[in-house]
């Protein structure tokens, strides 16, 4: 038996069999929520209902507790953002190269996790990368501007673009498409491939940016990584939850609160709590600004904070709107594709160079070629 589906009302079955063992369970989706009820019917362990990879009883439990279920249409990956995560957690996995030792971490755990969270997810799996140039530094010098670093930064730096060198190449082979932005950077790559859905279907972005999250609409998701594994799914509500303000809102929220790891300074002494306040009055920061200006015609009493706050937003109304075109996420960026050359072969290859000895199983390398389906 193998029937399986993920429209409203549909009641889904799963049997399959491996090492022995039977997983089946029984699942429905409710129409007006779209959460998914499951059913064990066997009490060792269970399929995942979204993909082919096995996880605990325990994991599947969270449908139970309201999780929205999905099977995603488009699975779009921040791919330096995921490199530098990885890289940090397997800083320890160097192999030997043309009689040179280099860190093969970030490649060996970012293959790790785009595995698991395809197997929950599912759907193509689209990777977005930093592009040469990016405009908001012609707009505003200081954008994402650090300290000089010091030899060890510059190091890390090194190891780091030579990763990305090493997962592109990989992806190719696996036949993962690879986008970058053409004086952008990776957020409106993803800005981009989030209206690839058309509305009709979902989109999952997997990345920590809360950038990120202004995209977030009825069909495109933003899966943020967590605490050992643990990943949060944001949704409408769950952005609100987390942010105090709708997902359109977010852009408008850094530009006046500011973003320290963008380096946008926002408007001083204003926090997200009064960002927030205002916001909720206001809408966006142009009406913000507006209302900053026209106290005759919006009316004193309705200002809904502190009275400083009103001068300050007029003083740096020009730098609170400059602020909000650096945070806002373009949707229709130039990009430039990475031509996929898909073959095993040649991933096997990489593989075996850096002793990426578990990837070669045979399951694992199924599932990674799976990624590029669809």
């Amino acid at each position: 038996m193998d029937f399986f589906s993920h429209r409203p009302g549909d009641v889904c079955f799963r049997e399959e069999a491996q090492e022995g063992w039977t997983r089946l369970f029984v699942m429905n989706v409710c129409e007006k929520t779209g959460i998914a009820e499951v059913q064990f019917l066997e009490p060792k362990n269970y399929w995942h209902p979204n993909a082919t990879g096995l996880i605990k009883p325990e994991e599947l439990l969270r449908y139970k507790k309201g999780e929205r279920f999905m099977q995603a249409h488009l699975l779009v990956i921040d791919g330096r953002h995921l490199l530098w995560r990885t890289s940090d957690a397997f800083s320890d996995l160097f192999v030997e190269l043309n009689g040179k030792e280099v860190p093969t971490g970030g490649v060996y755990g970012f293959l790790s996790v785009l595995l698991r969270v395809h197997q929950r997810f599912g759907g193509k799996v689209i990777i977005a990368w930093e592009g040469v140039r990016n405009f908001r530094r012609d707009l505003y010098p200081e954008y994402k501007k650090r300290d000089e670093p010091d030899e060890e930064k510059l190091q890390l730096i090194k190891e780091m673009a030579e990763q990305e060198k090493r997962i592109k190449a990989v992806l190719r082979a696996i036949g993962v498409r690879q986008y970058y932005g053409i004086n952008c950077e990776a957020d409106d790559v993803i800005g981009r491939l989030s209206t690839f859905g058309k509305g009709e279907t979902d989109v999952v972005i997997y990345s920590g940016d809360s950038d990120l999250r202004q995209l977030v609409n009825d069909n495109v998701f933003v899966c943020a990584p967590g605490f050992r594994g643990k990943e949060v799914l944001y949704d409408s509500e769950k952005v609100f939850d987390k942010h105090g303000v709708e997902p359109v809102q977010i852009a408008d929220l850094k530009a006046l609160a500011g973003d320290s790891s963008d380096n946008i300074p926002g408007v001083k002494s204003i926090g997200d709590k009064t960002a927030v306040k205002l916001l909720t009055a206001y809408g966006n920061v142009e009406q913000v600004v507006r209302a900053s200006k026209a106290k005759g015609f919006w009316g004193e009493a309705t200002w809904p904070v502190a009275e400083r706050f009103q001068k300050l937003i007029e003083e740096h109304a020009d730098d609170v709107l400059l602020f909000k075109e650096l945070t806002t996420i373009k949707r229709d960026a130039p990009m430039k594709a990475i031509k996929p050359k898909r073959d095993q072969k040649t991933v096997l290859k990489h593989f075996r160079a850096y002793k990426f000895r578990s990837l070669t199983a045979p399951a694992e390398l199924r599932g990674l070629m799976k990624m590029a389906e669809g």
